[in-house]
């Protein structure tokens, strides 16, 4: 059996529910039950209950809630996941609530990082599926 270390660090960039394309601009709220890729430009909130990657051309302007997060593009906005993972390409600019954080050599990071409890995360999952139902 995996460790749940095991399975967080595994995280496919390939098997996404939904991908933005890099020629978009959305302007709103996304919730979605899936995975998500955004390579386009995101203006607005982003709750997911699986996986968030923002690609390498991605811009995200917003609160971002997900079980993962991995930035090889840009964040600008909190945040509150899992895991945080910031690439070396990766730009974040907000604060970050998360279980864990890798941040890449080159990688830029301004805010504050606050690691949350098993209790907090679980209210944070419920908010997601409430916000779902």
């Amino acid at each position: 059996m995996k460790s749940k270390a095991q399975a967080i660090n595994r995280v496919s960039y390939e098997q996404v529910d939904s991908i933005i394309a890099s020629d978009l601009v959305l302007v709103g709220s996304i919730t979605a039950g899936g995975s998500l890729r955004i390579e386009g430009n995101i203006r607005g909130e982003v709750s997911l209950s699986g996986n968030l990657i923002i690609g390498k051309n991605g811009f995200v302007t917003g609160k971002c809630k997900a079980t993962n997060i991995h930035v090889i593009g840009t964040i600008e906005g909190d945040v509150q996941c899992e895991q945080l993972k910031i690439f070396s390409t990766g730009k974040m600019i907000g604060d970050a609530e998360i279980e864990s954080i890798v941040i890449d050599e080159g990688a830029v990071f301004i805010g504050n990082c606050k690691i949350i409890s098993d209790q907090a995360k679980e209210q944070i999952v419920g908010e997601v599926m409430q916000v779902l139902d």
